[in-house]
């Protein structure tokens, strides 16, 4: 087996674990045994868990990236886009929610470095996305902005804001199902308002 071969074996086998099982309670010696893999090549590959799951996250976020991004220029109205970036971030959540909900265990201060590296580029990627859904409704005349980028910082300024005052009292990273179902409804709502309000006097 190749060496792209082998990490990508390892990926798959520890997506299907933590899936399962959850992160915390999945051992290292447990996705070796999976693939019939000594441990000492599983710790080549991956030198720890932490970064074994740093590469899974990674691994399921650009999964499907261009697909959902190919449809969502497809899409001619910048409002109905919006609202489906909104279900295929849902979508994606709760497809993975039990690897996803690990998160838990950490608020934004304790985050570990590796998975600030994964989540920082990702705030990028999503701020570029709604940007361009925004700059859409600029060229057609829908929206009446000046700044595109801007006016999708702030629309990312209200949807954390959303997160942050549902999880308020838990004070954890990552929302559960129900707050999850919560935060969606929430977040389209907020979605009409703020689009409807970029739009041009007609």
């Amino acid at each position: 087996m190749a060496t792209d071969q082998k990490k990508e074996a390892i990926l798959e086998a520890a997506i299907k674990r933590f899936a399962h099982y959850g992160v915390a309670k999945t051992t290292m010696n447990e996705i070796a045994a999976d693939l019939a893999f000594s441990k000492a090549l599983l710790y080549y590959y991956f030198p720890d868990k932490m970064s074994l799951y740093a590469a899974v996250l990674a691994h399921i976020i650009g999964e499907g990236a261009e697909k959902q991004q190919a449809e969502l220029d497809r899409e001619p109205d910048p409002i109905r886009a919006i609202d489906r970036y909104l279900d295929y971030r849902t979508e994606f959540i709760l497809k993975y929610h039990q690897l996803l909900e690990h998160l838990k265990s950490y608020n934004p201060q304790t985050l570990p470095e590796p998975l600030k590296k994964i989540f920082e580029p990702l705030r990028f990627r999503e701020l570029d996305r709604v940007q361009a859904i925004i700059e859409k409704g600029q060229r057609s005349g829908l929206f009446r902005i000046e700044d595109a980028r801007r006016t999708a910082e702030l629309y990312f300024d209200f949807l954390d804001g959303f997160r942050f005052a549902t999880l308020a009292q838990q004070q954890n990273f990552f929302p559960d199902r129900k707050q999850f179902t919560t935060i969606l409804k929430r977040e389209k709502e907020f979605s009409r308002i703020f689009m409807n309000g970029l739009t041009c006097d007609r």
